[in-house]
Order: structure tokens, then sequence, then C-alpha cells
């Protein structure tokens, strides 16, 4: 069945590694502008040393730098990931494992689930699972989905040698 307190937590961790990619981009932004404004303020001075400069602003340069391409790509992937869990694309499955009888997840595309079963390893006994699921539309709640389906055990063939 759908678990929607896992959907959650997921959309939690993608929110926190959202700020993580975003502090890389606007940390250095900040930090650039506040030189600026210290360096125009600071320009008074009549003892100043050109060679000091020259590394304060390649060190401004290359700090932008590296925080647009650590940060851009760390909240791009963040920002898809939310987008996919708020428009209801990726739902969380919990049921049972038929091996062991403890509750495992797993996360899908709803629209992959309904086309080809989802395949997972039990995080207790590590026995191979699958998860077979059907996606309804809700008539009570109109844009929204029922997901439900089973869990089946995967029995691996044995080589003889």
């Amino acid at each position: 069945q759908e678990d929607p307190s896992q959907v959650f937590a997921l959309a939690s961790v993608w929110l926190l590694i959202l700020g993580f990619g975003s502090s890389f981009l606007i940390v250095p932004l900040i930090c650039t502008i506040v030189q600026a404004y210290q360096d125009t303020f600071e320009s008074g001075m009549p003892y100043t040393d050109q060679s000091f400069e020259l590394f304060t602003i390649l060190n401004g340069i290359l700090f932008m730098v590296l925080g647009s391409i650590i940060g851009f790509p760390i909240a791009s992937a963040s920002v898809g990931a939310l987008q996919g869990l708020w428009k209801n694309d990726l739902v969380a499955l919990k049921g049972a494992c038929p091996n062991c009888g403890e509750e495992v997840f797993a996360f899908l595309k709803a629209e992959k689930s309904y086309h080809s079963p989802h395949r997972a390893d039990c995080h207790v006994c590590g026995s191979r699972l699958e998860f077979q699921t059907k996606v309804e539309q809700s008539i009570s709640r109109p844009g929204r989905r029922w997901v439900y389906g089973r869990v089946y055990l995967i029995r691996q063939r044995q080589r003889w040698a």
C-alpha cells in the first residue's frame, strides 16, 4: 500500500539537499558582494598592496565558479525530485517481506508501477523482492490516486557445481 509518511520523509531530505545546494550558490555571491562593498569603503586607505588585491579578486572569482559548479547540479536535482513528489509522480510503497515478515519500503514512479514490477532487496534478510502494484484514480477525490498491490519473494536459482 502507499505510505504518505515515507513520501514526506523523502521530501524533507530533498529539501535539506536543496538548501545545501542553494547555499553553495548563494554564499559565494553574498561573500563577493560584501567583499566588493568592503573594498569600496576601504579604498580611501593610502597604503594598499596590489598583489593582495589581485589575490582577493582571483579568490572571489574562484569561489563563485566553484560554488556554481557544485551548487547548481545539487540544487537542480533536488528541485526535479521535489517536483516529482509534488505532482505525485513518485509513490512510496510499503509491505511485509514474505521471507522474514519485516516491513519493507520502495519508491517508484507511479506511471511505471503499473507497467512493470519494481524489484528491491529486503533490508533485514536480504531476500530479493518484487513489488507488483496497481494504480487507480480516486473517485472520491479527483486528481488523486490509490496505489495498492503485493510484495512477492523472488527465488534465486541454485547453481550446481
